[in-house]
């Protein structure tokens, strides 16, 4: 099941200067139950798009349809079952998290028991003190957990990860997943943190001057893009007629292409041989150097 489909959306800006199209005809599939990560440069039309989906932007052309319903015919419901982060997003910072909890229940009118949450996503510890005396980390967390304290099914983040140290990166990583899991919600991402994306996202989406230029698994764009995962053994002696399926960096270190069937040629060739693997290392291909590849050949064309 697809949380969303678009179909050609799209959305243009007037002013005195002209029209300035921020999306251009985006068709995106989004499984359900799943977490989706979007990049581009600034300006590449990731935050109008997040807007279009959230229904707080009317799309000049084009359909879509979010959890099943018209994003033109159900813009209220399609609200009450979303939530967005943006990334300017600002907590009242004299309110303690318990406050802030409490203040966003009663804004979507739900009722939640704020005690629950505190405990279930570690919070309680904090309960009592002011957003403003929080880590960075920390107001991530309240923040996201105020955007989606209504139990929405589609969670829409803005830069997540900004300003954010590795810890801190990686205890949200693990909140998000958490949340994931707690709510079976379908989590976007817009980041320009490539490293967290590849690692959390199950499908990746770029975008470039308000057009979707490529989406799906990393491993597709990856292959699409001529980058493949490698593997490097180091052997006793240098194997012999394996030459279409290696490369010999150094003595005693072959590489080749990660594929299921060129190990499984490579080990079996290296055993007829008698021939011992004294180590092996998993080189996977970079998201960042796939996403330069994308912009140099969009740029070329």
């Amino acid at each position: 099941m697809n949380a969303i489909i678009t179909d050609n959306l799209s959305k243009t800006f007037y002013s005195r200067i002209g029209p300035t199209q921020a999306v251009k005809d985006l068709s995106l599939m989004i499984k359900a139950n799943s977490i989706y990560g979007l990049i581009g440069h600034n300006g590449a039309g990731k935050t109008t798009t997040f807007m279009l989906l959230n229904t707080l932007l009317e799309p000049t052309k084009g359909s879509g349809w979010i959890l099943g319903l018209d994003l033109h015919k159900d813009q209220k419901r399609i609200r009450r079952l979303t939530g967005l982060l943006t990334e300017n997003l600002r907590l009242y910072d004299e309110l303690t998290v318990e406050e802030t909890l409490r203040f966003f229940a009663d804004l979507y009118g739900v009722n939640r028991n704020i005690n629950e949450l505190l405990e279930r996503f570690e919070l309680s510890e904090w309960r009592k003190q002011q957003v403003e005396r929080l880590s960075t980390g920390m107001r991530k967390k309240v923040a996201i957990l105020s955007a989606c304290i209504h139990h929405p099914r589609l969670l829409f983040l803005d830069e997540p990860f900004s300003g954010l140290d590795p810890l801190a990166m990686q205890s949200l990583r693990d909140f998000i997943h958490y949340l994931l899991e707690y709510n079976e919600m379908t989590v976007i991402i817009a980041s320009h943190n490539l490293k967290e994306l590849a690692d959390l996202c199950q499908e990746i989406g770029i975008m470039k001057e308000g057009q979707m230029v490529v989406s799906g698994t990393l491993e597709m764009i990856k292959q699409k893009y001529g980058f493949y995962d490698h593997i490097k053994l180091w052997v006793d002696r240098q194997p012999m007629g394996l030459e279409h399926l290696i490369t010999t960096p150094a003595p005693g270190i072959i590489s080749l292409v990660n594929t299921p069937q060129n190990l499984q040629a490579v080990l079996s060739a290296l055993s007829e041989q008698n021939i011992s693997v004294l180590d092996m290392e998993k080189q996977a291909a970079a998201l960042e150097d796939v996403y330069q590849r994308v912009y140099q050949e969009e740029v070329a064309q």
